[in-house]
């Protein structure tokens, strides 16, 4: 059997499973803010690709579906049932079937062990598949369930495991879209809108395509939903992808207040295949011009400069805060066309550079950020920016009396404000406010950066030494610091 590539994305796995049976399988993380949060398996299973036997009617297939949900590496729960197909008339005319179940887990890490066997074929090897779920859902911001893309939908007259918000919902399982779909249909919740914007207020579901390489918007793809604040606001909406031309992209939806700020954003990638013919507009060939122009949005190009913080000379930082303070979009767009030509020289394509930076920004605004913070923001977001990808990087979020801290290391590196080259520095952050992810930096050999030969004293808890001449605190059995800083690994 061909295997698709295996896509995890948000939230959502797509993959195929077993070489008996052939069936998609991805599961979606919603939120009850009155009860417990939740992980919605989905199985859609080809029919044709299991064993059928003669029933009354016709004939039948069946598979044993077992789940595994773990914590901290113990049996948390799970389920081992039958799925009955439906009855088809004949091996001509076997249909596909899909399944649903919901199992409540609340804020934690999880792993999810999933295994499915043909029961009319039970000599063939079962196929086992295991991925790791993270659940934080907040109860003082907003937060919002996976994005759940959908086959169909119809208003629900029988409640059953496939119904939210009123209607039946039909799970689309994989993220592949062929010239012959034309709908993208898609559902989700935002939980916690009324705490954070406030009771009977209004906020905007603003939702686009953007293409996955330079976030370019084709015309034509995007929508908006008013509503009132809730503890749950769910969304169910679609777009026509008929003109939509072949690519990958991702399903943007973002959540904006009355003052048309951003307050939320979630994204799901999808491949498209088409027959539409390549417009001049979309074949990859336009400039930094281009791009920027489908940018109007205060916040976002608000982002756009201050993101730059890090590879900026002192002169442009200082440029940079007089055009965010002047709030004016076409202003902070003239500002970032001239850094990226500046940049680019006479010799590199602004564009492609400005694109491989950005990847860089998101990249370290889900790796590092802090609280709603973002990751460029921080110390370490900040850092990655500038000097880039550590070559060894610790991390040690437990050890007996310290606080969690990294120990960063460069071979050879260059700053990137200034073009200078070093070689062999070394980096330290500690987290203090282990409720958070807020890493700051205690110590740098790096010229320019904050220098600290009592760093070890900032990592260690409950020491403390007057003796400012003094660097090491007493032995303290199980810490390790001292081998990562010499030797990081």
């Amino acid at each position: 059997m061909k295997k698709l590539v295996l896509i995890f994305v948000l939230g959502w796995l797509f993959l195929p499973l077993g070489a008996s049976v052939t069936a998609y399988f991805n599961y979606g993380v919603f939120n009850v803010p009155s009860g417990s949060p939740f992980i919605e398996t989905y199985l859609t299973v080809i029919g044709n690709s299991i064993r059928h036997k003669a029933v009354n009617g016709g004939i039948q297939g069946s598979v044993n579906v077992k789940v595994l949900i773990t914590k901290n590496g113990e049996l948390y729960t799970g389920d081992n049932y039958n799925l009955l197909g439906p009855v088809d008339k004949d091996s001509s005319s076997v249909t596909s079937f899909i399944d649903n179940h919901r199992y409540a887990l609340p804020n934690g890490s999880y792993g999810i062990e999933i295994t499915l066997t043909d029961n009319n074929d039970p000599l063939k090897k079962s196929f086992t598949y295991k991925e790791n779920v993270v659940i934080n859902y907040s109860k003082s911001e907003i937060s919002a369930s996976t994005i759940q893309p959908l086959e169909s939908y119809s208003k629900t007259v029988n409640q059953s495991s496939i119904s939210k918000s009123g209607y039946d919902l039909i799970p689309y399982n994989i993220n592949y879209y062929s010239d012959k779909q034309n709908k993208l249909l898609f559902y989700m919740e935002a939980y916690g809108t009324d705490t954070v914007l406030g009771k009977g207020q209004s906020f905007v579901y603003q939702y686009h395509i953007e293409r996955k390489e330079d976030m370019f918007r084709p015309a034509g793809l995007s929508g908006f939903k008013k509503q009132a604040t809730a503890k749950v606001n769910p969304l169910l909406a679609q777009l026509d992808i008929t003109n939509l031309e072949s690519g990958n992209y991702y399903l943007v939806v973002e959540i904006r207040d009355k003052e048309n700020k951003s307050q939320l954003e979630k994204k799901w990638f999808f491949q498209r295949k088409s027959n539409v013919q390549q417009s001049l507009a979309f074949n990859g060939k336009r400039s930094i011009y281009d791009f920027f122009g489908n940018f109007n949005s205060l916040d976002t190009m608000k982002m756009f400069v201050e993101c730059l913080w890090p590879i900026s000379t002192t002169v442009e930082r200082d440029w940079q805060i007089n055009v965010s303070l002047q709030k004016d979009p076409e202003l902070m767009k003239k500002y970032i066309l001239d850094f990226w030509e500046k940049k680019s020289g006479d010799s590199l394509d602004p564009l492609l550079l400005w694109l491989a930076y950005y990847d860089q920004v998101k990249f370290v605004n889900k790796e590092f950020k802090c609280g709603k913070q973002k990751g460029f923001y921080t110390d370490r977001g900040r850092m990655y920016l500038q000097y880039g990808k550590p070559d060894q990087r610790v991390q040690q979020p437990s050890e007996p009396y310290t606080y969690p801290y990294e120990i960063w290391q460069y071979y050879r590196f260059t700053d990137k404000t200034n073009g200078q080259i070093y070689n062999n520095k070394r980096c330290v952050f500690v987290n203090k406010n282990i409720a958070d992810d807020c890493y700051k930096l205690i110590h740098s050999e790096i010229r320019g950066e904050q220098y600290n030969d009592r760093w070890r004293y900032e990592i260690t808890k409950r020491e403390t030494n007057p003796n400012m001449d003094a660097t090491q605190p007493g032995t303290q059995q199980g810490n390790n610091y001292n081998e990562f800083f010499n030797n990081p690994k």
